[in-house]
């Protein structure tokens, strides 16, 4: 197939291939109808984790220390290939609480805000759980707001009538974006949000001699563990969201988990380069966030090797701060006895470019970025520890949880239950996985499948196709390499989707 064909027949194969991994992943989920529970519940504790990327003990990833991850994951079952719609935070939310595909906002519920009355159609999966007699409560960040609430009076629910109770951690910070953006001290800042921008420029890391508190997701846990202690009291099941703020930037955690590293000892970016044969740069881009949003002395888009062993540094630290709260909310959920009635699940928003292709940041279509932490710990289950190696999407999360909780989740629904593979890590999962970003006037689509990713960038004006990615798995983990060009019969096989039916 000639170049030309490629391009052409691509924008028409997006849309239908939408319709087959529908179709493919429906056949996963007809063979298990949703169970209709016996007694009210089961509960929920969803914990949501900023710009996590599977690099975690669990994940295989050596050096790295997150305890309290590794023993969820030992409980429960890690599906070690969830890609997110979208590698930015607002956005993959969007999709995790609507369960929608390619969602571009980071708020898609500005006209529901306006209503007086819920619409027929729940706006998320947490206002499904409330009309069928949950509790609900978001605590910290879930949808985009830090807070769950619009500023500047943080009264108003960002996700309509969802939630029993929405809010986040102040301190000394004084208000939810602030808190996002905490350094030690009640100090805050970053050059684009709006609440912090005028105050002092700062690093995009920190590592002051503070206790967990010191900084915001300290917070958070005592108040998700005051939540969930509220929540065992009453008579009806709940739904309780925790979202914890870090690793997202600034890298800013207590010493004493820097201190957990030596810095010259952190693995540096297995691939540091561009990926080879691209005819335009514009998959990639300058590393806007840590050297545009804060205080970078090298400039924009300029990060040495010593700067960028700092920046791993502070993120490996900040996992390890967030691990350490997640233990705590952990802790509790076992003393309070909620293991036989509550579901657990770990979701990331995305992942994170530590350097990859020079990248540092989320916002491509590359498997760094688009692949996230994804853990489910079902009461009972079979096997847990097991991780299952079927593809699964963040649009599947709103459906499974619906099934697992035996409440009907609506039709329409793009994604599918995963339940079958929470009860049995040896099945197939999903023919693929497709997500999206935008950038510079351009939109690239991204099918991820079991051995190939491939990516269409498209002028958003002329809708002319300017480039075509391709990389193979079973011989290019890492995607260095394109071979779109060289590999025309693959392409062609994944255009014409007999590359996707399911085994």
């Amino acid at each position: 197939m000639s170049k030309s064909s490629i391009y052409s027949t691509f924008r028409c194969w997006v849309i239908s291939a939408g319709l087959v991994l529908l179709l493919g992943a429906r056949s996963l989920a007809a063979d298990h109808p949703g169970m209709q529970p016996t007694r009210p519940g089961p509960n929920v504790l969803l914990i949501c984790v900023d710009d996590l990327r599977c690099e975690l003990g669990c994940y295989g990833v050596n050096g790295i220390q997150t305890p309290n991850l590794d023993r969820l994951a030992a409980e429960s079952r890690r599906f070690e290939r969830h890609y997110v719609q979208v590698a930015a935070c607002g956005p993959s939310r969007c999709t995790l609480l609507t369960g929608r595909r390619e969602n571009r906002s980071w708020d898609v519920w500005g006209a529901e805000r306006k209503l007086t009355a819920a619409p027929a159609q729940p706006v998320s999966f947490a206002d499904l759980f409330r009309r069928h007699g949950y509790r609900t409560a978001s605590i910290g960040k879930v949808s985009h707001q830090p807070g769950g609430t619009m500023p500047s009076e943080y009264a108003v629910h960002q996700v309509p009538f969802s939630w029993d109770v929405a809010t986040g951690p102040t301190g000394t910070w004084r208000n939810p974006w602030r808190a996002f953006f905490a350094y030690a001290g009640g100090k805050a800042y970053n050059r684009v949000i709006r609440e912090v921008k005028n105050e002092t420029p700062r690093l995009p890391y920190e590592s002051a001699d503070v206790d967990d508190d010191g900084y915001a997701d300290g917070l958070t846990a005592q108040l998700a563990i005051d939540q969930l202690r509220d929540l065992t009291k009453r008579d009806e099941p709940f739904l309780l969201a925790v979202g914890f703020f870090k690793p997202h930037l600034p890298f800013n955690a207590p010493k004493k988990y820097w201190d957990l590293y030596d810095r010259d000892k952190i693995p540096a970016a297995p691939w540091p380069k561009p990926p080879r044969n691209l005819t335009t740069p514009l998959p990639l881009h300058d590393s806007y966030e840590p050297t545009s949003h804060y205080h970078w002395p090298g400039g924009k888009g300029n990060v040495s090797h010593d700067e960028g062993r700092s920046l791993k540094h502070g993120y490996w630290a900040a996992v390890s701060y967030v691990d350490a709260q997640i233990g705590k909310l952990l802790d509790e959920y076992r003393r309070l006895g909620l293991e036989e009635d509550t579901i657990v699940v770990l979701w990331s928003d995305h992942g994170w470019q530590l350097g990859d292709y020079g990248i540092w940041g989320k916002f491509t279509n590359y498997e760094w970025a688009l692949r996230s932490p994804l853990m489910i710990r079902a009461p009972g289950m079979a096997q847990p520890g097991k991780a299952a190696r079927g593809i699964v999407e963040t649009i599947d999360v709103y459906p499974t949880l619906a099934d697992l909780c035996g409440l009907a989740a609506p039709a329409d629904l793009p994604g599918v239950s995963i339940r079958p593979l929470v009860e049995d890590p040896n099945r197939t999962g999903k023919n693929g996985a497709m997500s999206t970003v935008s950038r510079g006037g351009h939109f690239g689509r991204t099918l991820r499948t079991d051995r190939y990713r491939l990516v269409q960038w498209e002028n958003v004006k002329t809708r002319k196709t300017v480039l075509v990615e391709l990389y193979d798995h079973e011989t290019d983990p890492l995607e260095t390499e394109n071979v779109a060009l060289e590999r025309p019969e693959v392409v062609e096989r994944l255009l014409t989707q007999s590359h996707l039916n399911r085994n």
